[in-house]
């Protein structure tokens, strides 16, 4: 395919966002998009600019303000992202719910940190890295950072057989105490996950959300934000105070009063787990392989998190007995074990995004340190990892050269890392800057071409 249709691809998907933008404004997000992605090395905005070249034809302050004062939304950025770029690869990978016939799709959050440097950077402060903890490190992390929450929609699309697609859909900044104002009160990270969820809902009302986060959004404050077409599966404590379903009726002997709103109290998750009656057996998919695990489900009330709504507990356990036993719940009690488990699995796509992120984009080395500048520039970088992936997703199926080769030390390797993504992108952007009209012999020509594959794969 020539490298003029895969460049016009991508350019159609960076200009689905000029919408957002005045005039002006969106013809510089056009080169910083493109330096961004061309640009290796720290998100700095002077490397972004020498990346894009000539293209990059303004004032070089023009480039800087962008971030810090040209007037746009990121909330708006995310809902068109969704709306445009996300929503029809939802309805190409053809999840549909049994009961209602609408989209369903995958929703995964999860937080993470950005190292930082300097004391006067906008809310930066002292947060732990749970990332860097073990031997090597003594211990866990504590640094100076950005502590964002992120969430991303987990695809399986038509053509990618075993490949999970994760896209960054939304992100959020929180703030310590001392940096939230009248305007922006506090809200702690579960408050915040809902309402990333209810703003994901509210762009596209279509669709049934999946969502599953890590044992710390298991809250009330998360469960109670949840809108109607959301569910929720996570970890749930091996000592919650599970309860059986009530009856509707009183106890014996009782005439009087309320019917009780939870039954008995049942043995806690870790004692539930010592039964031997009701295991069965599941497969489901994790990183590409089919994997066989035990499951016992019971449904019941957690009422500390859940209210007086049914829930779904399942205990997970390995037949070999090489890993603990896992404990996940979800809100939607008629959902079946192996699905819940499945969920539970596929969470770990957003854990790859955010290294995805921080590796190839600079999500972790922006330089920006003023109020408006933290907000706008880390979450661009998450807004690329989604063009990236949504371009190739489609580009790679058309024209077979972008598939990664199998080096000879993997030839097992079947499905493109981001990095293989990112590197056929530059290589198609580099290709088409080099005219095939530009007045050059062949053999310089293909000197070119091997000079800018090498350039391209140093990813």
């Amino acid at each position: 395919m020539k490298a003029s249709v895969l460049v016009s691809a991508w350019n159609t998907l960076v200009q689905h966002l000029n919408f957002d933008f005045t005039r002006p404004t969106a013809r510089t997000w056009q080169v910083i998009a493109l330096g961004w992605v061309l640009h290796r090395g720290p998100a700095t905005v002077t490397g972004i600019i020498r990346a894009a070249g000539g293209l990059a034809c303004r004032h070089w302050t023009v480039y800087h303000k962008f971030f810090y004062r040209t007037a746009w939304s990121l909330d708006d950025l995310w809902v068109r992202l969704a709306q445009t770029v996300i929503h029809p690869m939802i309805v190409e990978a053809g999840q549909r719910d049994a009961r209602t016939g609408e989209p369903v799709v995958d929703l995964h959050i999860d937080d993470t940190t950005t190292g930082r440097y300097g004391r006067h950077v906008a809310y930066a402060g002292w947060y732990k890295d749970a990332s860097c903890n073990g031997p090597a490190y003594r211990g866990t992390v504590i640094h100076w950072a950005h502590n964002w929450i992120v969430a991303a929609v987990t695809l399986r699309l038509p053509g990618w057989p075993l490949m999970r697609w994760a896209l960054p859909v939304m992100t959020a900044l929180y703030r310590k105490r001392p940096d939230c104002t009248a305007e922006h009160p506090f809200r702690t990270r579960q408050q915040m996950a809902a309402t990333m969820v209810r703003q994901a809902a509210k762009a596209l009302p279509a669709v049934r959300w999946r969502v599953c986060a890590d044992g710390q959004y298991a809250t009330h404050d998360m469960v109670k934000g949840l809108p109607e077409t959301a569910t929720l599966v996570s970890r749930i404590r091996r000592d919650a105070a599970l309860y059986e379903q009530p009856s509707g009726k009183r106890r014996p002997g009782c005439r009087r009063g309320p019917v009780p709103r939870k039954g008995r109290r049942l043995p806690a998750p870790k004692a539930l787990a010592t039964r031997t009656a009701g295991w069965k057996t599941i497969e489901f998919q994790s990183q590409g392989r089919t994997r066989q695990r035990q499951v016992l489900g019971i449904t019941c009330l957690w009422p500390h998190v859940c209210g007086h709504r049914p829930v779904r507990v399942v205990i997970v356990r390995d037949p070999s007995g090489r890993q603990k036993d896992d404990y996940f719940f979800c809100t939607d009690a008629t959902v079946d074990d192996a699905e819940i488990v499945q969920r539970a699995m596929d969470r770990w796509g957003v854990e790859e995004v955010i290294q995805e992120a921080k590796q190839q984009m600079g999500f972790e080395s922006t330089r920006g340190w003023c109020s408006r500048t933290v907000r706008r520039q880390a979450p661009l970088a998450l807004i690329l990892v989604t063009l990236v992936k949504a371009w190739y997703a489609k580009a790679a199926l058309q024209d077979r050269q972008l598939l990664p080769q199998a080096p000879p030390w993997n030839q097992d390797k079947a499905h493109p890392s981001f990095a293989d993504m990112l590197s056929a992108l530059r290589w198609v952007l580099v290709r088409h800057r080099i005219s095939a009209n530009s007045g050059l012999t062949r053999k310089d020509r293909k000197f070119l071409e091997a000079v800018a594959y090498v350039l391209c794969r140093a990813a």
